[in-house]
């Protein structure tokens, strides 16, 4: 089994996603804003899960590129949404003018809702799969992008309707806003395979880790700057999160179990290397 650090694969994945664009017949009113985040950097680690979790299964290089492409336009075209003025109204994104400041408003918008769009086509033309795997896989990915926009929602109503949420209420909101796609990267090669219920399994397990990255996402908003993170920071003062409910110690115990919890699954189900390649990327996880 071949697994890439995060370093590595962010360069091979970097070209391969340089190349798609480039031969993407598109126009670039539409084509540069949708690139722009993906050209500013980015830790590429939903990319590099679905690459690296397909090794264990011997998956086709080609489709886990492909399936990592489609699903970092989908996260790139998330964040074009968030910074829009109706909704998170931001100024930086990876360390540049948010699109909308970039390429205005309408532009930004629309290149959004084509990026929505334009991964379920990447994975309708996949090739080399079986017929029946990818229609799994065409479901669980629709299941995901509904999910997204069903977190992004509760997000927005919790922090701008000022209502008052449980704990529950932000925790579930998580799993679907940051969960619902890194669970679909932990299941995504098992899907190709066609082991269902394994990628049932890997899917919550996915999602855990998911709602663990945006606790830690939380928590970094505090204490990072600008130059550091490439965006403002202290925005989120207003959202709901867990630290409405617990101090910055506690919450990051939280995430601490959260993430020990999914790595103690992964091991659970004869996967130790995954459990490994996680654990290696737990800084990353917490800091960038």
């Amino acid at each position: 089994m071949e697994f890439l650090k995060l370093s590595e694969f962010k360069d091979v994945f970097d070209k391969n996603i340089r190349v798609f664009f480039e031969n993407l017949e598109l126009g670039n009113h539409l084509k540069n804003p949708l690139f722009y985040y993906i050209a500013n950097g980015g830790k590429r680690l939903r990319p590099w899960i679905i690459y690296n979790f397909g090794q264990i299964v011997s998956a086709n290089k080609k489709i886990l590129m492909d399936i990592a492409i489609a699903v970092e336009i989908l996260h790139s075209s998330s964040l074009i949404h968030d910074d829009l003025p109706a909704l998170d109204n931001a100024k930086l994104r990876r360390g540049g003018l948010a699109n909308h400041l970039k390429f205005g408003e309408y532009k930004a918008l629309l290149a959004g809702d084509y990026g929505f769009t334009l991964p379920l086509q990447i994975v309708a033309n996949l090739d080399n799969i079986n017929e029946g795997n990818k229609l799994l896989l065409m479901d669980y990915f629709i299941k995901t992008i509904l999910k997204l926009f069903q977190g992004e929602m509760e997000d927005l109503i919790f922090e701008k309707e000022d209502r008052e949420v449980s704990e529950k209420e932000i925790l579930e909101m998580y799993s679907k806003k940051t969960g619902a796609v890194f669970g679909f990267c932990f299941a995504s090669p098992f899907l190709m395979i066609g082991e269902v219920q394994l990628a049932k399994e890997m899917n919550i397990i996915g999602t855990d880790f998911g709602v663990s990255f945006q606790i830690f996402d939380d928590l970094k908003d505090l204490f990072t700057t600008e130059e550091e993170i490439g965006k403002e920071t202290n925005k989120d003062v207003n959202k709901k999160t867990l630290l409405n409910f617990y101090n910055f110690q506690e919450t990051q115990i939280i995430a601490d179990n959260i993430y020990r919890n999914v790595l103690q699954k992964l091991e659970e189900l004869n996967l130790k290397e995954l459990s490994q390649i996680l654990k290696e990327v737990r800084k990353t996880v917490e800091t960038s």
